[in-house]
């Protein structure tokens, strides 16, 4: 593993055409507001604009935050899901405590790169991590949410349908 600073990574400049993948690692105390911000402010350290993310990702151990659901809802892209054998191991800035915490180097870069390469290191809010990649030309981000889990690719519509009241 090496570590490096996080931001962005050296030398990076986003494709006119860039599409990005959000990976996000966060705590059961992390909500909607704060993670939607973290997105933002990594969107905008690399000069993205929201239009320009294509999935929000995370670990299947975070299946049915309501932050989660709500940010993907709010940013209106698919949730991606993954297990431990679909993280990528390009990981720059690793976390002893995350590691200690559930035996993985870092949550946000490792499910981020698992789409394409880190283009943002991660970013770090009080209950979340946030890394962005940049998708490959071919990248399908509904095909990647349902590789990933089968209820990832329909996280924004469940969130709509489960808020619209009795």
């Amino acid at each position: 593993m090496t570590t490096v600073q996080a931001g962005p990574l050296p030398g990076t400049t986003l494709p006119p055409d860039a599409r990005l993948v959000a990976g996000v690692g966060c705590g059961s105390a992390a909500d909607a507001a704060e993670l939607i911000a973290l997105v933002e402010r990594c969107l905008a350290a690399l000069g993205a604009l929201p239009a320009t993310l294509v999935c929000l990702a995370s670990h299947t151990r975070k299946a049915g935050h309501p932050a989660l659901l709500a940010a993907a809802h709010h940013f209106d892209v698919p949730l991606c899901l993954l297990d431990d054998s679909e993280l990528s191991a390009d990981i720059r800035t690793p976390s002893p405590r995350v590691l200690a915490a559930i035996g993985r180097p870092a949550i946000a870069e490792a499910v981020a790169a698992a789409a394409g390469p880190l283009m943002l290191a991660k970013r770090k809010s009080a209950h979340a991590t946030c890394a962005l990649a940049l998708c490959d030309v071919d990248f399908d981000p509904l095909a990647f949410a349902q590789a990933s889990s089968a209820s990832a690719s329909i996280a924004p519509s469940t969130l709509s349908t489960s808020c619209a009241g009795p």
